[in-house]
């Protein structure tokens, strides 16, 4: 399961400036304190070596668990840490050349803290900082190394599951 906060965004600035590296800050409605990001790789070649800043004019607190329905007390983000740290999973505003998707913002991360965090974003909600760096000079996200992120982070998951199982069975 990935977290989604994309809801809960209310801003936040993105910094992909120093070649592999993604540092920067996010405010999300339900938590007190702003989330800081340190996080390994790059953007994707769309905005490679800029900042982008994100923001939500309309935030909701998400608190529902999605698909069955289950109404959670407190705020969705309540147990998302303030510390972001990791690997850069597929960051892109969604403008050419297209290595991941169009017209659209995708930012994805693999967090230590919390796994697989998501947040869709409609384009007018990113701002592009700077220039990106020149498309022909550089390599696609390679979607190998996103395959192997996947992989650890779902392998993450179901040991996690499985030690919950084996927590719930032990007398």
């Amino acid at each position: 399961m990935a977290w989604r906060p994309h809801e809960n965004l209310i801003a936040g600035e993105l910094d992909n400036t120093v070649p592999g590296k993604v540092t920067g800050w996010l405010q999300f409605l339900g938590m007190e304190e702003g989330v800081k990001l340190d996080l390994n790789g790059d953007f994707h070649r769309d905005i490679r070596g800029t900042r982008i800043r994100l923001r939500n004019q309309q935030p909701m607190d998400r608190n529902h668990t999605g698909a069955t329905g289950e109404i959670r007390e407190g705020s969705y983000m309540q147990r998302f840490s303030t510390v972001q740290t990791g690997e850069v999973g597929d960051i892109t505003a969604g403008l050419p050349p297209y290595d991941y998707v169009k017209d659209r913002a995708y930012v994805e991360w693999y967090s230590e803290e919390n796994g697989r965090v998501v947040l869709e974003l409609e384009s007018e909600q990113v701002e592009v900082i700077g220039e990106p760096l020149p498309v022909d000079s550089q390599e696609p996200v390679s979607r190998q190394k996103q395959a192997e992120n996947m992989g650890r982070f779902l392998a993450g998951l179901c040991r996690d599951l499985s030690r919950a199982g084996a927590d719930q069975q032990a007398p």
